[in-house]
């Protein structure tokens, strides 16, 4: 049944691509190449019919010149573009402009996990309520396979830093990294405990890779079929107990998706490493929210120290900044029990480790990326095993089967 369900969801997105085609041909398709949105006419249009304010409407632009900034991505292009336009005043000098890779293939594996579709409800309908700054948009859709973004640019704002690969591997200053929980304490405080209904009108199930019925079967079939590719790729750093930890984990996968999921739950990055910080004069803003979801807080927590920070350095702080992000967060109105919440961020652990194994597993990278996510991985494993998520996993489901039998 579970292989039927994936083979409907791979058709439907095969589907999307040859409909994008149709539409090519009818002249009502988005675009796909960095070329066409560097055409005066192509953005205009999309600025008119997609623009978020109502302004864009009377918006044209004359003449647009793309700027040598490089902007690395595993799945979309990414441009800054300088304009002129009329009327002056309306859009800024220049803009960043996200559109897919024109690789079929990462188009499919794009519409089958709906991040593109994603990020473009965020950048629409959430990114301005949040406490925390996010790059203003001007313009974004999703059909089909297609998906642009247009935001300002970053780079143009004197009180803006971007963090780049050699800052991740480096790893932050403490103090960055407290400027960071913080930034996770009210992003995570707000809507904090909001009941089923309100959740679902500002970010609907649908969008969630692990509880929707459709993204769902995808993500644990990525998951399981992830990690033998990934240790042939990365021989040795996946220790065999760690594997069978791994492996355990998705027999009993349901059951984990119930802990991570049940009780109060916060709005979450999703993708919260450092590299989706950016530093805003005194605060802290986040971009790319191609993975936001309904969770616990201790899971962007988790991946952000574990992919952000050299094992050794974590491992002499991590206390100390689990207890901060803990203050913060009561300061903003959303307490958490400290031992509760160290047991989260255990069990979150194997989250951070999946997602690389994933990222690795299925990835085409390029060697500046490969450099990257090997350090990473090594990262989490190191976290893994220094949290004991084995030891974790063994009481868990010890713990389940008890309350199985005192329930049956």
């Amino acid at each position: 049944m579970e292989s039927m369900k994936l083979g409907a969801i791979a058709l439907r997105a095969l589907s999307q691509l040859a409909v994008d085609r149709l539409r090519d041909v009818a002249g009502s398709s988005l675009p796909v190449a960095p070329a066409q949105v560097q055409q005066p006419e192509v953005l205009t249009r999309l600025l008119r019919e997609h623009g978020l304010d109502p302004g864009c409407g009377e918006l044209q632009i004359h003449s647009i010149q793309r700027q040598p900034v490089p902007s690395v991505s595993t799945n979309c292009q990414n441009l800054v573009l300088s304009i002129s336009s009329v009327p002056v005043g309306e859009l800024p000098d220049s803009l960043f402009v996200k559109v897919p890779m024109e690789n079929l293939s990462t188009r499919w594996f794009f519409a089958v996990i709906r991040s593109w579709e994603l990020e473009s409800h965020v950048s629409r309908h959430i990114a301005h309520a949040l406490p925390i700054r996010t790059p203003r948009t001007l313009a974004t859709a999703c059909r089909g396979s297609r998906f642009f973004l247009v935001q300002e640019n970053l780079n143009a704002d004197q009180s803006v830093r971007l963090f780049t690969n050699p800052d991740m591997q480096e790893g932050p200053a403490l103090d960055t990294v407290r400027r960071c929980l913080d930034t996770f304490a009210r992003l995570h405080a707000w809507q904090w405990d909001a009941d089923a209904a309100r959740r679902e009108g500002i970010l609907p199930r649908r969008y969630h890779l692990f509880l929707s019925p459709r993204l769902g079967p995808v993500s644990k079939a990525l998951n399981r079929f992830a990690l033998k590719p990934c240790m042939h790729k990365r021989p040795g750093l996946i220790p065999p107990t760690l594997a069978s930890a791994y492996e355990l984990t998705l027999a009993h996968w349901d059951a984990l998706l119930e802990y991570w999921f049940d009780g109060p739950l916060s709005l979450l990055h999703g993708d919260s490493h450092l590299g989706n910080f950016f530093a805003s004069g005194e605060d802290m803003g986040m971009l790319d929210w191609q993975a936001a979801h309904w969770g616990k807080g201790m899971r962007d927590v988790n991946y952000f120290l574990v992919d952000s920070l050299p094992a050794p350095r974590l491992a002499e702080h991590e206390q100390e900044l689990i207890a901060y992000y803990l203050r913060c967060r009561a300061s903003y109105g959303a307490p958490l029990d400290a031992r509760e919440a160290w047991q989260e961020y255990r069990s979150f652990s194997f989250h951070t480790l999946m997602t690389i194994v994933v990222s690795i597993g299925f990835g085409a990278l390029n060697a500046e990326q490969d450099s990257l996510m090997t350090e990473i991985l090594a990262r989490a494993v190191a976290a893994t095993e220094r949290l004991d998520y084995a030891g974790w996993l063994g009481d868990f489901l010890s713990a389940s089967d008890s309350a199985e039998r005192v329930a049956g």
